[in-house]
């Protein structure tokens, strides 16, 4: 009977299309979606969330915000041992709660130019590509190349466009991280290299696919890896990264008034030159290595930065399936009249304040 109720329940979780933000899938225990269904944030004052605000894993994955809704999507993984769900993706209105939806990836149109999973992935909304809004750039593993797909939902179906860059085209060892970002008509893809993170101008069609678009742009040195920018206002751009010191993760950030950079510490140094910036993201009460800066949105009355990435917890770092276990954190940080973020926040379980509005 135990077993056929947590069939049920992860049945229920990752197949059951039900109103959004009324439903949350959580693994509160750690040990995949069959164990707990967690129906949302339930504050009397209605002010707070709860984070994690989705588990088990949404891993090296990415947040959108859509014309009406945000989702998030997962790299390939198993959230319940032997069902591989291929870049599973969730909806919500609000940040905060979450419902499972379908795929990134239908079955039988899983990128084929390389025979391995999605292992990290990046996706925004380019609106005025009619035909073709939504744009994923992905690694594979193992692949060494970033590749490129599209749909015209965030969630998909999603139709592959093949290989788009080579780690080879940029004379480098590697190149890893995509993160894809639209500012107006202006498209930008992200990436990590063996000497920093870089910036490409990007051209993208509905029927040729994306192009290269100019020169790329060093913002990084190589201490950083995997970033994000993140649009505060037209003339304030973070951009926040992961900083690996010995073994240890941390998300920094720095500032700028353009999205090209120079991203600047408060200092003035610059992060192509060796800054590591200002500490944006440190380990809390049981989770460690805050990681993947998936992408940031400022509130309505632009008093918080909120950030959305992974981190691990301590003794669970694998789910049942064997893939990796990284929840999905969102952490509200209050922003400065200077524009800046005005003190680092932690990876921490349980309550979180103010709610995104």
């Amino acid at each position: 009977m135990k077993n056929i109720i947590k069939y049920i329940a992860a049945v229920a979780c990752m197949g059951a299309l039900v109103p959004a933000g009324m439903t949350s899938c959580t693994d509160m225990g750690g040990d995949g979606v069959d164990s707990v269904i967690w129906n949302g944030s339930q504050n009397p004052d209605n002010t707070s969330f709860h984070n994690p605000v989705i588990e088990p894993s949404v891993e090296a994955g990415t947040v959108v915000k859509g014309a009406s809704t945000f989702v998030a999507i997962s790299s390939t993984t198993q959230w319940a041992k032997g069902l591989t769900n291929y870049c599973p993706t969730l909806s919500s209105t609000n940040l905060m709660n979450w419902t499972v939806a379908n795929d990134a990836f239908e079955k039988t149109a899983i990128p084929s130019w390389n025979d391995s999973r999605v292992n990290s992935l990046s996706v925004d909304y380019a609106r005025a590509i009619t035909g073709a809004t939504y744009w994923m750039f992905y690694t594979l593993e193992g692949a060494n190349s970033i590749g490129v797909a599209t749909a015209t939902t965030a969630q998909g179906p999603y139709t592959d466009r093949g290989e788009f860059i080579t780690a080879a085209a940029i004379s480098s060892q590697k190149i890893s991280d995509p993160f894809f970002f639209v500012v107006s008509t202006k498209y930008y893809l992200c990436y990590t290299a063996d000497d920093g993170c870089y910036l490409q101008p990007v051209k993208l069609n509905k029927n040729t696919g994306a192009s290269l678009n100019g020169a790329r742009i060093k913002l990084t040195d190589a201490q950083f890896s995997d970033i994000a920018i993140i649009r505060k206002d037209a003339n304030t751009y973070y951009l926040a990264g992961t900083v690996n010191a010995g073994g240890v993760k941390e998300i920094y950030y720095a500032k700028s008034s353009e999205a090209t950079g120079p991203f600047l510490d408060k200092n003035g140094n610059d992060l192509a030159n060796g800054s590591v910036g200002e500490l944006l993201v440190k380990a809390g009460n049981g989770f460690v290595n805050p990681e993947n800066p998936m992408r940031g949105f400022v509130n309505s009355d632009a008093s918080h930065l909120f950030i959305a990435f992974n981190a691990t917890e301590s003794g669970k770092d694998l789910m049942k399936s064997g893939f990796a276990r990284r929840p999905l954190f969102v952490a509200p940080v209050e922003i400065d009249a200077d524009g800046w973020l005005k003190a680092a926040v932690s990876a921490e379980k349980g309550w979180s304040t103010p709610r995104y509005e």
